[in-house]
């Protein structure tokens, strides 16, 4: 199981920190310090006071955190500020790659803990903008999408999809912020289901448009009269 964290200061030919051992990878997983590491790789220089405002922690904690960081090569302190007060922290620009055997015990446990980090780090993002949609333009109201489908699909196809998955997203991955941009994420998730009971005939055809599984616009739009209020408890 491999995957991958991009932080935009990267020069091409650095090569990734690779975390294989499983004691690290749970250690990587931590939320203080992913949430860190997704704050420093926007090309930003903060310090543990600034990155505590981010983690929740203490500034002596998050300072903690920092220094793990360092240590692992994914955190350097940056030159110091005209006050010299505390010193910023940035990315060191490497690409973070996770690879484990996850047909060991110990190996899939860590991967799992990843795995769940990050899927906490982006639920948040997503509950936060939609509680607070009201006071969103609507422009980036209408932009947003949660959208989710099951396919069935071979295993050349569902490596396909992730290659293509990636392939879009890849111009978007610059240092550069346009004007009018702000952090916006986006989160691949192409993974099979795990067989619940012996796996059934051929699925009957369904009546729902194909692709549109689990789609949910954040849209800002009113739904049609006739149609039913899935929003509702």
């Amino acid at each position: 199981m491999s995957e991958s964290h991009d932080q935009e200061r990267s020069p091409e030919d650095a090569p990734p920190y690779r975390f294989e051992d499983p004691r690290s990878i749970r250690a990587l997983a931590h939320p203080a310090r992913l949430a860190i590491i997704d704050a420093l790789a926007a090309g930003d220089e903060l310090t543990a006071t600034q990155c505590a405002g981010l983690t929740g922690l203490s500034p002596s904690a998050t300072a903690y955190h920092l220094k793990l960081l360092e240590r692992y090569r994914l955190a350097e302190t940056a030159p110091p500020r005209p006050d010299r007060r505390e010193r910023p922290w940035r990315a060191t620009g490497r690409q973070i790659q996770t690879d484990l055997d996850i047909s060991t015990s110990a190996g899939a446990s860590a991967a799992a803990a990843v795995v769940a980090a990050h899927f906490d780090t982006t639920r948040a993002i997503g509950v936060e903008f939609t509680a607070a949609g009201h006071a969103e333009p609507e422009e980036w109201r209408d932009a947003a999408v949660l959208a989710n489908a099951d396919l069935w699909l071979t295993v050349e196809e569902f490596q396909r999809v992730g290659k293509e998955l990636a392939a879009v997203i890849a111009p978007y991955r610059r240092q550069e912020r346009p004007a009018g941009s702000r952090p916006v994420r986006v989160m691949n998730v192409v993974v099979p289901h795990r067989p619940a009971r012996p796996e059934p005939g051929p699925p009957q055809p369904s009546t729902r448009p194909p692709g549109t599984q689990g789609a949910i616009p954040l849209s800002s739009q009113p739904a049609p009269a006739s149609a039913p209020d899935t929003h509702s408890p």
